[in-house]
């Protein structure tokens, strides 16, 4: 750290985002082991990072404790941000702050950044408050705290426990990040061709992978398929666009579908997914709290730009991205268990009950579940709850 405080025998060490190779300028927090309040020692990690060419643990160089952390699991850090702070005894008393800093420091000999620790070298505290780009020399009795070499060719340092080796037998190399990703979708990443940096396979790699990601879910799934009659729901619309509201059977499919969860899974939480296509591409955003929103709302929040986190949601509505589709298939992949594809409104002819025929507007939907966190009875459940309220629209708003 470049600056150390003394308040009363306290002591301030200011927690920075180390920088992972010249080209990195933030790094995103994975874990902490540490919460705030726990005691630290030198040596022990204090969270761990990921960017795309790397991920590592960080661990701490001074006693105390860790009173404060400002960056939590999922936030991104500029480099050299203040990600938390460990306060500790240390020093005497002092009748008003006293301020070290770098300039005050013993100079030593230059060296490159990150260089390894010589053996047998012991640092004054005092240089341990250098910025972290020095703090590669740094080595204490139990643990050394060198910075190996951060090339961006060379195989990355993470442990294998953490979505597999850097290396595959292919000899191609994968990113942390990639290695995470294929983990989490599925995808066999010997079947990849890395179009980083000498072939490495990077998270762009696995985003252009969908067929991969479709076999490997595909074997874990079934399907129902139903007809919705949507008369009913259809004069609402209508109604509703007189009086100035408006809504599309997209929206009011999220809502529908929203209620359904809450009544026969409600430990699957109120947000929903809305997967839609724009642009030829995907689009997935979460409506959070849709069974308790309006349709206006639920409207007014499918339109606005796509959201970063997919969190808080265990199924989603997939919507036809072109017209004319009178059904799809909709393929389950994380975060979500379930998803019911709704298919383009349409007119059909149905036989009366004198024998006779006429033509209503019908809506084919299919449901995907994942039968490993929903079962056939379960699936049942909800494809039928949902028909019911499609059908009586009313009933998904009271």
């Amino acid at each position: 750290m470049t600056l150390r405080r003394v308040w009363n025998k306290r002591v301030r060490m200011d927690v920075l985002m180390p920088q992972l190779g010249e080209t990195v300028a933030e790094g995103k927090i994975v874990k902490w082991f540490k919460q705030a309040g726990d005691a630290v020692k030198p040596g022990e990690n204090l969270f761990e990072i990921e960017t795309d060419k790397t991920s590592m643990e960080v661990p701490a160089i001074a006693a105390g404790t860790l009173s404060d952390i400002r960056f939590g699991v999922g936030e991104v850090a500029k480099v050299g941000a203040v990600v938390a702070i460990i306060a500790g005894g240390g020093g005497e008393a002092q009748a008003k702050p006293v301020e070290v800093k770098q300039a005050d420091a013993p100079k030593a000999a230059p060296q490159p950044p990150f260089a390894p620790a010589k053996a047998g070298v012991q640092k004054s505290q005092t240089q341990k408050e250098l910025g972290p780009r020095f703090r590669g020399d740094e080595r204490t009795s139990d643990r050394d705290f060198a910075y190996t070499d951060m090339s961006p060719w060379r195989e990355v340092r993470t442990p294998e426990r953490n979505y597999g080796p850097a290396k595959l037998a292919t000899g191609s190399y994968v990113t942390p990040l990639a290695r995470r990703l294929a983990s989490e979708r599925g995808i066999d990443l010997t079947r990849l061709s890395g179009s980083g940096p000498h072939g490495r396979i990077v998270a762009a790699d696995i985003d252009k992978a969908p067929a991969a990601t479709a076999a490997a879910q595909a074997a874990a799934q079934f399907y129902l398929v139903a007809d919705v009659e949507i008369g009913r729901l259809l004069i609402m619309q209508s109604e509703a666009r007189s009086a100035g509201a408006e809504f599309s059977l997209g929206d009011f499919a999220v809502k529908a579908w929203a209620v359904a969860l809450q009544r026969v899974m409600p430990a699957a939480g109120g947000g929903v997914g809305l997967i839609t296509r724009a642009d030829g591409h995907g689009v997935t955003k979460i409506i959070r709290d849709a069974a308790a929103k309006t349709l206006t709302a639920i409207a007014r929040e499918a339109a606005e730009p796509q959201g970063a986190a997919l969190a808080g949601a265990s199924s989603a509505v997939a919507l036809a991205g072109a017209s004319g589709i009178r059904e799809f298939t909709a393929v389950v992949t994380p975060p979500f268990t379930s998803v019911i594809a709704v298919g383009q409104p349409r007119r059909a002819p149905i036989e009366t009950d004198d024998g006779g025929i006429k033509f209503i507007g019908l809506m084919t939907v299919t449901l995907s579940c994942d039968h490993r966190a929903v079962d056939m009875d379960l699936a049942a459940d909800l494809m039928t709850t949902f028909k019911s309220l499609v059908e009586n629209p009313v009933a998904a708003l009271v």
